[in-house]
């Protein structure tokens, strides 16, 4: 069996709060810039909500199977054959997700600071770390996250607040800019951006069941969704909207523009530092749910054997696309737009369908 080991609060924390954040210093804030003006500090804060709210009804569905992690779940309300059908889809979707982060990653870093290395210089050595992050199991994997989520938090908070001389709080206005029907709209749509909070319903066994899994869950949305809103603003009040809507990395930019004097300026060295280590722990933790359920969809008991092929399997998925924007207009789009229609309307299907058919819960919570 996949070793999956035990961890607490504060490790679950760290490692669902990097692995929503992380998408902060991809081109997330230049998407959401360029379809929401103004407005999408606000936009993004909508996500959140509509996030909350799946995740209400999958606390819903985890308390109605106490003790059974998402995929037993599956098993248990539709049947083995179902069952393993919809993990072996989530297998896929995760092993696409992390080969697109990778990608996407090694395309902006390319971009901004190594110019001349070959991508699969960045990619490969990168599926390589997620890998051995793999093998050592989900333990290990949130125990790092908690070690680099001070860093990286420190090191994010530190930008937005160097940059304040050069923020202009007016280019916020209109407030809710091509409309409050757009913001919501686009807000609703883009709650995928949220989506790996899925992650806790896969691990909930590895973080004391439901005694921490709700905390977890709604703890790291309202931070992520708030830091997130913050970073908006703050690149907007920087760079104002048509300049907002072209950087690739709005967070990259908004730390080369930090400038104190000669001897204190071009601070995006910090960026780089948090920028890798959270990338690396959001794609080892993808790399590890898409290995997790590919053996549970086959019965598979020791995934070591594995790890290779899914490596391989990961690599060859991350050079599909054949452009940057591509991967912009297309898969990452996917990802952070429509990967609802899989990650938030599957679980719900199957909690109504455990609600029609009265299977889970215990007499006194059957109307769950």
């Amino acid at each position: 069996m996949m070793r999956e080991g035990h961890f607490g609060f504060l490790e679950a924390l760290s490692l669902m709060v990097i692995v929503l954040i992380n998408k902060i210093f991809f081109t997330s804030p230049m998407t959401l810039i360029e379809k929401l003006g103004t407005s999408a500090w606000l936009g993004t804060l909508i996500s959140c909500l509509a996030s909350l709210s799946f995740f209400g009804l999958l606390y819903l569905l985890m308390k109605r199977f106490n003790g059974q992690d998402l995929f037993q779940i599956f098993e248990t309300v539709t049947g083995k054959l179902v069952g393993r059908g919809l993990i072996f889809l989530i297998s896929l979707y995760f092993l696409y997700y992390t080969a697109i982060n990778a990608q996407e990653f090694a395309a902006i870093l390319k971009a901004y600071s190594l110019p001349y290395t070959p991508i699969y210089l960045i990619v490969l050595p990168l599926l390589v770390i997620a890998a051995a992050m793999t093998y050592v199991g989900l333990e290990g994997i949130a125990r790092v996250a908690y070690v680099f989520v001070f860093p990286i938090f420190g090191g994010l908070v530190l930008i937005l607040v160097l940059a304040f001389p050069v923020y202009d709080w007016d280019y916020l206005r209109p407030l809710f800019g091509y409309g409050l029907d757009t913001t919501i709209g686009i807000g609703l749509l883009r709650s995928s951006a949220y989506s790996e909070i899925i992650f806790l319903a896969i691990i909930i066994n590895s973080i004391h069941g439901l005694k921490y899994f709700r905390r977890v869950g709604i703890s790291a949305l309202l931070i992520c969704g708030l830091v997130f809103s913050l970073c908006c603003a703050c690149i907007l009040a920087a760079f104002q909207y048509p300049s907002s809507s072209e950087h690739l990395s709005g967070m990259f930019q908004l730390s080369r523009v930090i400038y104190y004097s000669r001897f204190f300026q071009r601070i995006e060295a910090i960026f780089l530092f948090i920028w890798v280590f959270a990338s690396v722990i959001t794609i080892a933790i993808g790399f590890y749910i898409s290995l997790k359920a590919y053996c549970r969809a086959f019965l598979i008991k020791n995934h070591r054997p594995l790890l290779f092929s899914i490596l391989l399997l990961t690599s060859a998925v991350c050079f599909l696309p054949r452009s940057f924007p591509e991967i912009l207009q297309i898969h990452v789009r996917v990802i952070r737009e429509f990967s609802f229609l899989l990650i938030y309307l599957v679980p719900i299907l199957v909690l109504l369908v455990a609600v029609i058919l009265r299977r889970g819960g215990t007499s006194n919570d059957k109307s769950l």
